[in-house]
């Protein structure tokens, strides 16, 4: 994965500002894989989205990932640094073609296309059964009508169990979409798995670095009138220098 420009990063930056975490990361990944179709991305697994975004986000970054996470006991923010091409090479890229059997029934990955379409479920219990109900690709009883399927399936997804055994199954399937850390509090002792959002690390690092540049730019555009293009075609060692002597 290549890195970003400095170009590629702050209109990035710029065309992301008012979208949603999801969009956001397509976005970046069509900047940074031009040979995939756009619209395609987003029908590719969560876990794909994940594993590439955080290849890009090393490559244009750097290994070193460091954030935090508040204490769900005590409110208390830890902290936590960990390498990210260690993390990259210990997820598996899922295959999109792969498929979940379970009761005589067949379930694909969830996709990002998937999770933009239960945004704005009224809540989790009922945005998981619609991601369900979306990942329902095939009943494997053909000799029953598509309404007694349609009802058996309903009645599958009433069921609590069903329902975790399907998560617990594509997790394993697609471990990158649902990255966990284990998380202790040193203040009272509380122990959890906090959850990896590579996104939201992404966009973070994302912004900072575009602040920065930006600031380069204002600082060299005052002391030599040049344009914003020029400047960001230098590379960051010559900007840097030039930076330096007009203190």
């Amino acid at each position: 994965m290549r890195p970003l420009s400095a170009p590629q990063l702050l209109a990035l930056w710029d065309a992301g500002q008012n979208r949603h975490p999801i969009d956001r990361a397509l976005l970046a990944l069509a900047l940074a894989m031009p040979e995939e179709a756009p619209d395609g991305l987003a029908d590719r697994p969560v876990g794909w989205r994940e594993v590439n975004l955080l290849a890009l986000r090393n490559a244009s970054f750097g290994s070193a990932l460091e954030g935090y996470a508040p204490c769900p006991s005590c409110g208390s923010v830890m902290e936590f640094s960990l390498d990210g091409a260690a993390l990259l090479g210990e997820l598996p890229t899922p295959d999109g073609d792969s498929l979940i059997q379970f009761d005589a029934r067949q379930w694909r990955l969830p996709t990002s296309r998937d999770q933009a379409m239960i945004l704005d479920a009224p809540d989790p219990e009922t945005a998981v059964l619609s991601l369900l109900e979306r990942c329902l690709v095939a009943e494997t009883a053909p000799n029953q009508n598509a309404a007694v399927n349609r009802e058996k399936s309903q009645k599958l997804l009433s069921s609590p169990a069903a329902i975790n055994e399907l998560e617990a199954r594509m997790e394993a399937l697609d471990p990158a979409a649902n990255i966990r850390l284990g998380m202790q509090c040193s203040d009272c002792g509380h122990a959890w798995d906090a959850v990896l959002d590579i996104g939201t690390c992404f966009w973070d690092e994302l912004g900072m670095r575009a602040r920065q540049l930006l600031e380069s730019v204002h600082r060299l555009a005052s002391a030599y009138g040049w344009r914003e293009a020029e400047i960001l075609a230098l590379s960051p060692a010559r900007r840097s220098a030039y930076l330096s002597m007009i203190g």
